[in-house]
């Protein structure tokens, strides 16, 4: 079960670097949805703004950047804080709103 959990993890930490934008040192971006759900239901960091990409991508921008890191670092191994669910769906409906709203 180790091995498997270690390479779970290694992928999660590629995917991050693939996935998350730290250009600004004042916010967080990223761009899975589920991500961005649960930190925006955890009330820990502010939802600030996002930004479409050229490719059509939108980015949303979380701050405190450094809450926001460690949110999401807690999501992938396993630790994050406990959301409840009516709590995480709104969140992730106002975001898809966020994207496909007018």
């Amino acid at each position: 079960f180790l091995p498997v959990l270690g390479r779970f993890f290694l992928a999660k930490t590629d995917y991050m670097d693939r996935h998350v934008s730290s250009q600004n040192s004042s916010f967080l971006e990223l761009k899975d949805l589920s991500i961005a759900s649960f930190l925006l239901a955890s009330e820990q960091v502010n939802l600030i703004g996002k930004r479409k990409l050229p490719s059509g991508e939108i980015l949303f921008q979380f701050s405190p950047k450094e809450v926001a890191e460690q949110l999401v670092k807690a999501y992938w191994s396993l630790n994050a804080p406990i959301i409840q669910p009516k709590k995480l769906f709104s969140a992730q409906r106002d975001l898809k709103d966020m994207i496909f709203g007018s």
